[in-house]
């Protein structure tokens, strides 16, 4: 039932503003995705030239590739379990009232997480450190005090995990607002701005692409350096120092336990998909309840 559906897909971390009450947008830390029908918003000869650097996918395509993203299985965490619920806090029926498909919306949205969910019991169970959050926790167990550098979407996936285990967290941040924002749900941390704020003999997660400390007096003067930025190679030979490439690698058993089950994942989404493609021939015109 989702013939109609267009889904524009990027990961640049700042993708071309597309400013129109007939696109709905949703951002992870990852990827910017973009919805839309065919019937409110025809990519007309012309259009698409202005999309450059968007991804372009129709109809069941669309429907299969953000199944595959909820999933977690295009995520670098493969099988990650945190975007299933970004996901659907971002399609909640208050975040989409204001959209001319809003009802379309919300359910593609439910039936997205529930083949989301046959897809993670059947598949991705025991699937080794799915989450951020707990990856970063497995590397800090005998850290107590732990600074945060950043305020963005992988600190709402890392913090839970770090105060739930009574770390001490130190919070740096450039943005007041979410420091305060972060401090009323999280009351026992300690935030503050860069200006303020001196690195020292600790723990350190990098989760924000702005760094303004001096690199060696910070590596030289922390116990630990958990780096979550891409193509990050300032390791300089410091064992305590361990970037993004070295925790994907570290990872690297449960990627093959993945691979195991790769071919049969690929043959049940090729299902779950069906079964909505099928829909379609009992609700002609796709999307039932868009109004236009």
């Amino acid at each position: 039932m989702w013939s109609n559906l267009i889904l524009l897909h990027t990961t640049d971390p700042k993708p071309k503003t597309l400013d129109d009450s007939r696109l709905e947008v949703w951002q992870t830390c990852q990827r910017t995705l973009v919805f839309t029908d065919k019937r409110i918003f025809p990519l007309e000869e012309g259009r698409e030239r202005f999309l450059d650097g968007w991804e372009i996918y129709h109809g069941y395509e669309a429907y299969r590739f953000l199944l595959e993203v909820v999933a977690g299985l295009r995520s670098k965490l493969l099988g990650e379990s945190e975007i299933q619920a970004q996901f659907r806090d971002r399609f909640r029926e208050e975040n989409t009232c204001g959209s001319t498909f809003a009802l379309s919306l919300l359910r593609l949205r439910d039936q997205i997480l529930e083949q989301t969910k046959q897809i993670r019991s059947k598949y991705l169970t025991g699937i080794g450190r799915q989450t951020y959050g707990s990856v970063t926790e497995s590397y800090l167990q005998n850290h107590k005090v732990v600074t945060l550098l950043g305020t963005g979407k992988l600190v709402d996936s890392i913090l839970p995990y770090l105060v739930s285990k009574q770390k001490q967290v130190r919070l740096i941040g450039r943005n007041q607002n979410r420091l305060t924002e972060l401090n009323q749900i999280y009351p026992n941390i300690t935030t503050y701005h860069w200006e303020d704020y001196q690195p020292k003999n600790e723990a350190i997660v990098i989760a924000s692409s702005f760094l303004p400390f001096n690199w060696d007096e910070m590596i030289k003067s922390s116990s630990l350096i958990l780096d979550f930025r891409e193509n990050s190679s300032e390791n300089k030979g410091y064992d305590h120092y361990i970037p993004l490439s070295q925790i994907l690698n570290d990872l690297q058993e449960t990627d093959e336990q993945i691979q195991s089950v790769k071919m049969d994942l690929q043959y049940f989404l090729t299902e779950l998909t069906r079964e909505r493609e099928e829909e379609q021939i009992h609700i002609m015109n796709g999307w039932e309840d868009l109004l236009v």
